[in-house]
């Protein structure tokens, strides 16, 4: 009887839907990675070749890049799952890929790898964030958005020892640095914490901070023109909550995500143009 009733409902209502299949961890979600990504590599990438340095290499790397956040992001949803079998074969698939690539860059490169002892436990945190399915949390982003901040500075590198590094590419870290954790605050001021002021002022008074530490940056860096983004990026940090969540009106994920392309291509034009 109940199969009956169920094939008459299914012949009124038309052939049902077929159910989604849950994710196996082979295609990130995570939208707002994408930019942390590739834009330190780009402008790392960019002053490598103004100052005649080994573009093949850093090609190589931002390869072995993708395969590395790809392997990140298959560990964390195994981890975070508790290692269902489903997540496993492309936590494996992207985990070789990245060793062989990783391995053949370490060929052209071999200083490089002293830089594994500063990012191994960064990724480590973030893992564990994972396991205790806290990857959302403050300290996970901030580890993150570290991770990939320093992108620049292996770039500009022959390791970490000697320091070869350029003061340039060290500003150029750094306001990586500040612009993405501050993305970080400021998103959740709009989606995850939207309608608390603390998170707010939080999310304020970092962009200020960044105004202020702009003009620390290398003489070499447009420091008026990086000091008036982060000025502008403050500004946002407190107009929009203001405008939107604190006052009972919702920002969408997609909103505030056509912000951030506006946001992220502005800092790139003031960092290869100005």
């Amino acid at each position: 009887m109940l199969r009956g009733t169920g094939a008459a409902k299914a012949g009124k209502t038309g052939a049902t839907k077929p159910r989604k299949r849950g994710s196996q961890g082979w295609v990130p979600n995570h939208h707002g990675a994408w930019a942390m990504l590739v834009v330190p590599w780009v402008l790392g990438f960019v002053h490598v070749v103004r100052h005649g340095g080994d573009a093949l290499s850093s090609l190589l790397m931002l390869v072995v890049w993708f395969l590395g956040y790809f392997t990140f992001f298959a560990t964390s949803q195994w981890l975070k799952s508790r290692f269902k079998p489903r997540f496993f074969p492309a936590v494996r698939t992207y985990a070789v890929a990245t060793a062989v690539l990783g391995v053949a860059l370490l060929w052209l490169r071999p200083q490089w790898w002293s830089w594994a002892l500063v990012f191994a436990p960064l990724v480590t945190l973030s893992l564990w964030l994972a396991w205790r399915r806290r990857d959302r949390s403050l300290l996970s982003g901030m580890s993150t958005v570290a991770a990939a901040s320093m992108v620049p500075l292996v770039l500009g590198s022959d390791g970490l020892w000697p320091w070869t590094v350029a003061p340039e590419v060290v500003g150029i870290s750094l306001v990586c640095f500040g612009y993405f954790f501050g993305t970080v605050l400021y998103v959740k001021t709009l989606i995850r914490e939207r309608g608390s002021n603390g998170w707010v002022i939080a999310s304020v008074l970092w962009h200020v901070a960044c105004v202020a530490l702009a003009f620390a940056l290398p003489g070499t860096m447009p420091r008026i023109a990086v000091a008036s983004f982060f000025a502008i990026m403050a500004v946002r940090a407190w107009l929009v909550p203001w405008w939107g969540p604190l006052s009972g009106r919702t920002v969408t994920a997609k909103t505030a995500g056509l912000g951030e392309f506006a946001a992220t291509a502005a800092l790139m034009a003031v960092l290869l143009i100005l």
